[in-house]
């Protein structure tokens, strides 16, 4: 009980703080199985679940890079898990105008209604069961689209791969000790109003 109360915890801290991200993405997941233990065990529908993801640009550096932090449930073949997700994010396209611009090099002049970028995260987390609570860990590479509905509201779609290792259970043999899905995400995606960059301000 004492980790899920942690987790509500840093989603509060997240609300609180989520008018000054420069975009909070809300989705749902689908995990497909591809191996276990590193052997090839196919299951097409083997996890769903949801994320919320906190994206803000790291100031100091001129490239498109983001800094996240958010929170990952999933439901694995009956079994809750939770996870706290920290990571980066490289913007690779932005929408036309400055809406997602960190400074005045980024600015994107192509005439789109798109939203393209890669992220990484590291998850941290439980696996809860009846009575306990496992500790389990993963890592997720994903590249993620967005199609923006005015200037702040992005229908959001994501695929890429997730690996889990749960270190209680690597020196049983016949437990998943270690896992690879395939993902896919859809869901919503909100850009937060900010100070845009001035491309003719020196």
């Amino acid at each position: 009980m004492t980790q899920i109360k942690l987790l509500v915890y840093c989603c509060l801290f997240l609300c609180a703080f989520s008018a000054s991200a420069q975009f909070v993405s809300v989705r749902g997941t689908h995990a497909s199985q591809m191996l276990v233990n590193n052997l090839y065990d196919p299951d097409m529908s083997h996890a769903i679940g949801a994320e919320l993801i906190y994206s803000k640009p790291v100031q100091f550096i001129k490239w498109p890079i983001n800094y996240n932090i958010g929170l990952d449930y999933r439901n694995v073949d009956g079994a809750q898990a939770a996870y706290v997700a920290t990571g980066i994010t490289w913007v690779t396209r932005t929408p036309s105008g400055f809406m997602f611009a960190p400074n005045a090099e980024s600015v994107s002049y192509v005439t789109s209604n798109w939203l393209q970028y890669a992220s990484f995260n590291m998850l941290n987390g439980v696996l809860i069961g009846d009575s306990t609570a496992i500790y389990d860990m993963g890592f997720s590479l994903d590249y993620n689209f967005g199609y923006v509905f005015g200037k702040q509201f992005f229908v959001h779609w994501g695929l890429g791969g997730r690996y889990h290792i749960t270190p209680e259970y690597s020196a049983d043999l016949n437990e998943p000790h270690s896992s690879f899905d395939f993902m896919l995400k859809a869901g919503f995606l909100w850009k937060f109003k900010r100070k845009y960059a001035n491309p003719n301000k020196k």
